[in-house]
């Protein structure tokens, strides 16, 4: 029995030594916005995964772009994301998100070593869009950073409760005044719904 027991443990050591992880580490939100080369708001319109000899698979997702914050005014971007289905093939990356047809973000891209467009930190540079419930307004989770306060609780950190979600427009008039170096106002303090499926 104790040789067995031995066998088997061994097995297990040996193919824990060929699982590898992901850590994504927490960015501040200027640095997303720094290390990106294009940021853009848009809709899905297609995903297709590739295979990638000796990494797995990626999905290629294309995005109708309706609004250009940074790099060139183009109407799609097509960029890569780790995982994705080919025939009975499956690969899954920890940390990578993952799109479907009609979801809508503001994606936050730079270029890889192959010169393929990659959202900046996997999950990091995507803010997804959803609807608020009563309202039908268009609105994103607001991004974390240093110093940026509500009006009346302190600092907004990750987690907190209190991270209430922005109009978009609210949102991409942040992305411009980090993008301009420029000090951001005091986040308001109006309750906005959190829609379904939102970031």
């Amino acid at each position: 029995m104790l040789p067995k027991f031995i066998a088997v443990a061994g097995l297990v050591v040996l193919a824990a030594g060929s699982v590898s992880a992901n850590l994504t580490v927490p960015a501040e939100f200027r640095d997303v916005v720094d290390r990106s080369e294009r940021i853009v708001r848009g809709t899905v319109t297609d995903v297709r995964p590739v295979a990638v000899p000796g990494r797995g698979i990626d999905s290629v997702v294309t995005v109708a772009i309706d609004t250009t914050l940074k790099g060139e005014g183009e109407p799609f971007v097509s960029f890569r994301v780790p995982g994705g289905t080919i025939g009975t093939r499956r690969f899954v990356m920890v940390g990578a998100p993952t799109f479907r047809v009609g979801q809508s973000a503001v994606w936050f891209l730079k270029r890889d070593a192959d010169e393929q467009w990659r959202p900046v930190g996997l999950s990091l540079g995507v803010y997804r869009v959803g609807r608020e419930p009563r309202s039908g307004r268009l609105v994103v989770a607001p991004p974390v950073m240093a110093g940026w306060t509500t009006a009346a609780s302190g600092p907004v950190v990750r987690g907190d409760v209190r991270r209430q979600l922005l109009p978009v427009q609210d949102f991409e008039s942040v992305v411009r005044l980090v993008l301009a170096g420029q000090a951001l106002p005091a986040r308001p303090t109006r309750p906005i719904d959190r829609p379904r499926g939102g970031r």
